[in-house]
């Protein structure tokens, strides 16, 4: 078994690892290497926006991990994705930007995670934006990952922000300053037109330096842990099994992978442990605290043409010429064109419902989505802080076989009521002046509820992820897997740095907050 040394090793290449290689090895003193399980991340449907359809369930550019069979929503099983390519999620994912909500953060310390607060972390915000909009107070413009306004704007997009805004929601200028309560066109890692996702917004430049190295399809297997300190990761590549010894590990392997890795290597809740016969190395709550947006769509059919219908081939051929010659048009656009938060209860301090407008339809009635053939938009959303969770859990030791994915979407109470009280805004929505005045047709649901019985039946039937797990790795108090450092517990020389980390979900979507975290944690590792 060979080894290689370095000053870091980094396991897992995606939206938080190519962050923190690219910065780490800034200096040329230290020697990095970093480890992704997939491939390069250069391909037309990585670059183009409107690629992420074809990603997502990608046989080989997305990990297709399996779930368990969910009790709560009529025993469904649904397949989680996970980027599995340099960049990671950031490499398939929508593309839309969110920070959240400023008490997100707050929640976030008094979870433990003393040091995470909304303005400790807003600087790491700043720092990784290169801003494509009007100059701003709020965001950054000197940093590697292009953010801005959405090439592409369906015509029907305005019509959709002033139902909202006929529903008594504000209009907001800028979400990305801490409070999200109204609609807003979305900012976009698509500025330009073209995907900016960690591997390229980071790696390419980064990986011209002579002390980084990244080793593609490289299976980590596990920490190597020795005195109770880890020393490397075993890896298993082309070559066969081998060692890559550093000074610090850092795991990033994201809120799946990153708790299996760990269990791995001795490290979770010592039972589940022992019964895969695996020593124990540290005791700690290790892919449990596991969190996901849970949500429902609406679908209903328009009188204009929509990105479904026209559909065929001389329209993607026609789109996409337009893309390869000007970065624009549909294949140019994020999938979601306009967002909004909005209160369950109009009591509440702050929102805890977001909703998406997408300009197309699609058709289930013969059994796996296709394009509607008829023109349709959809508006779906979900419970942006949901008190329902699962775990992770070990299959077996082989680093091959997928973890255990066990999540009750719906395990909590609140969670349904939340989504009925969106159901029921949604269908208010598409009553309301203008939009009301372009609806021709039912699509999904239909009919729609009309009572509360028959609201949870189309729940249960019908909910959805919005592909943002976090939690597994959870930092905080003494009962965390992580110190507020990033610290594994117990075991020296070790870090977990992604979406894992997180205490609590983050009010929105989660890739820019698990950018942001990278940006801290690089500057954590580098102070020592």
């Amino acid at each position: 078994m060979s080894e290689q040394q370095a000053d870091y090793v980094i396991a897992g290449a995606g939206s938080a690892g190519a962050v923190l290689a690219a910065r780490l090895s800034q200096d040329p003193r230290k020697q990095v290497i970093l480890v992704e399980a997939g491939g390069s991340h250069r391909a037309l449907t990585v670059d183009m926006p409107a690629g992420s359809f074809a990603l997502m369930g990608h046989k080989t550019r997305d990990w297709n991990y399996p779930v368990e069979p969910d009790p709560t929503v009529n025993g469904r099983a649904h397949t989680w994705s996970g980027g599995r390519m340099l960049g990671g999620s950031s490499s398939i994912n929508g593309m839309v930007y969110v920070r959240g909500q400023r008490e997100d953060y707050a929640r976030w310390e008094a979870a433990g995670a003393t040091g995470w607060s909304w303005d400790s972390l807003l600087p790491y915000y700043l720092r990784a934006e290169n801003f494509q909009g009007p100059p701003s107070q709020s965001h950054g413009s000197t940093g590697p990952l292009k953010v801005g306004p959405a090439n592409a704007s369906h015509p029907l997009t305005s019509v959709v922000r002033d139902a909202f805004m006929a529903m008594g929601l504000p209009y907001l200028e800028d979400y990305c300053a801490g409070d999200q309560f109204g609609t807003f066109n979305v900012l976009t890692t698509a500025a330009g037109g073209k995907r900016q996702s960690t591997a390229r917004a980071y790696l390419e430049q980064a990986a011209k330096r002579p002390n980084l190295t990244i080793l593609k399809n490289t299976m980590v297997d596990r920490v190597i842990i020795e005195n109770g300190v880890a020393v490397g990761l075993a890896v298993i590549g082309k070559g066969g099994p081998r060692e890559l010894r550093a000074r610090e590990v850092i795991v990033s392997g994201g809120t799946i992978g990153s708790p299996a890795i760990l269990m791995r290597s001795g490290i979770g809740p010592a039972a589940d442990l022992a019964a895969q016969g695996i020593a124990v190395v540290a005791d700690l709550p290790v892919g449990r605290n596991l969190q996901e947006h849970v949500g429902i769509t609406f679908s209903q059919l328009v009188d204009v043409p929509t990105y479904n219908s026209p559909f065929g081939p001389w329209t993607i051929a026609r789109d996409l010429t337009r893309w390869l010659l000007t970065r624009s048009g549909p294949m140019a656009s994020a999938a979601v064109h306009l967002m909004a938060s909005i209160k369950s209860d109009p009591t509440l301090a702050e929102p805890d419902l977001s909703i998406s407008f997408l300009p197309l339809a699609l058709d289930f009635s013969a059994g796996r989505p296709s394009m509607h053939k008829r023109p349709g938009i959809t508006i779906g959303g979900n419970s942006m802080r949901p008190d329902s969770r699962g775990e992770i859990r070990l299959r077996s030791r082989n680093p091959n076989d997928k973890p255990i994915i066990d999540h009750r979407m719906l395990g909590d109470s609140r969670d349904l009521a939340r989504l009925t009280a969106l159901g029921k805004f949604l269908a208010r929505l598409f009553q309301t002046d203008p939009l009301a005045r372009h609806i021709v047709a039912e699509n999904i649901p239909s009919p729609v509820p009309q009572t509360d019985a028959e609201w949870e039946e189309f729940i249960r039937a019908n909910c959805g992820i919005g592909y943002h797990p976090v939690g597994t790795c959870r930092m905080g108090g003494a009962d965390a897997v992580l110190d507020p450092q990033l610290r594994v517990r117990g075991v020296g020389n070790l870090r977990v740095v992604d979406a894992s980390v997180m205490p609590v979900i983050i009010s929105g979507n989660t890739n820019a907050a698990t950018i942001a975290i990278a940006e801290r944690a690089a500057d954590l590792i580098a102070r020592g």
